[in-house]
């Protein structure tokens, strides 16, 4: 419960980070940090630690398989909507933000064994379904056409996505340099929360009938989608429930910035990040506990 409190409290700092003058782009720093240096160390601390098995190679299907689930459900829900209301959850809805987020809790609720299986689901799923299937669904809004070479192009100059090829590649790192990648892996979590919590945004026109159905299949359905899947492939434990609470995270901030930015619903794209955040902080912890209770 410490861990979890000390989770809440960073989230807090960054709300009330927004009260200061702190630098207009302060957010997009830290992310930057995150991205280029907190989280590569990362990677190549952890990836190694994992052994490619069939319970690693379902950790990584699970975004894949939950995608065109999710992306179904999300036609039938607004059929009656306009076509930014579409793009919106198309775009914010499958993706989750499953290492800002992902890490810090999941290491709470199932310890840091469950990272690296936390990294795979990241990175051969979020990562790549927000690549291709995420600059699919904005070009098909934007402006009606896919640019294939600009996704492949994002791809492979990610850094995590470059260390990870490293890591897979090379195997755990040399003793000489493990104890500085600890202390720079060390960041992420409190870097990453404080971002998110300056990031959040609240309020807007929101048509909260939508919201709630999107919610809850973001938090609540995706998860129990999950555990079946995962639970008739035969997956190891702490890689099921791993999988099931990476699939429960609330909308990844990159997508609903992303979603914002083009002008998809910008007040529903917000409140799915923000207030889903918040919920999560419920629902996660009561996930963890029914697969504790029955898994």
């Amino acid at each position: 419960m410490e861990q979890f409190g000390f989770i809440i409290a960073l989230l807090m700092l960054g709300v009330m980070l927004q009260r200061t003058d702190a630098p207009a782009d302060m957010a997009k720093s830290l992310n930057f940090f995150v991205i280029y240096v907190s989280l590569p160390a990362t990677v190549l601390l952890q990836v190694p630690k994992i052994h490619l098995d069939l319970s690693a190679l379902g950790v990584i299907l699970i975004p894949w398989l939950l995608l065109p689930i999710t992306a179904a459900i999300v036609l039938a829900m607004t059929k009656n909507h306009p076509p930014e209301v579409r793009a919106a959850l198309l775009l914010v809805m499958p993706l989750g933000n499953t290492s800002f987020v992902g890490i810090p809790i999941v290491q709470t609720l199932l310890g840091s064994s469950a990272i690296p299986y936390v990294l795979m689901y990241d990175q051969f799923g979020t990562f790549l379904i927000l690549s291709v299937y995420g600059s699919a669904v904005l070009a098909r809004y934007e402006t009606g056409q896919i640019h294939k070479r600009l996704i492949v192009k994002k791809l492979f100059l990610f850094p995590p996505f470059l260390m990870l090829l490293v890591a897979l590649g090379w195997g755990e790192m040399p003793s000489g340099i493990t104890p500085y990648l600890q202390i720079l892996s060390s960041t992420l979590v409190p870097v990453a929360l404080v971002s998110v919590g300056y990031s959040l945004r609240f309020g807007g026109d929101v048509d909260y009938p939508l919201f709630i159905k999107a919610l809850s299949l973001k938090l609540i359905v995706m998860p129990f989608i999950a555990f079946g899947m995962l639970f008739a492939m035969g997956t190891d434990p702490l890689a099921l429930k791993t999988a099931v609470l990476e699939s429960g995270m609330p909308s990844m901030i990159t997508a609903g910035a992303l979603a914002i930015a083009s002008g998809f619903a910008p007040a529903l794209s917000a409140a799915l990040v923000g207030y889903g955040i918040l919920v999560a902080l419920v629902t996660l912890p009561l996930i963890a506990y029914l697969l504790e209770r029955v898994y």
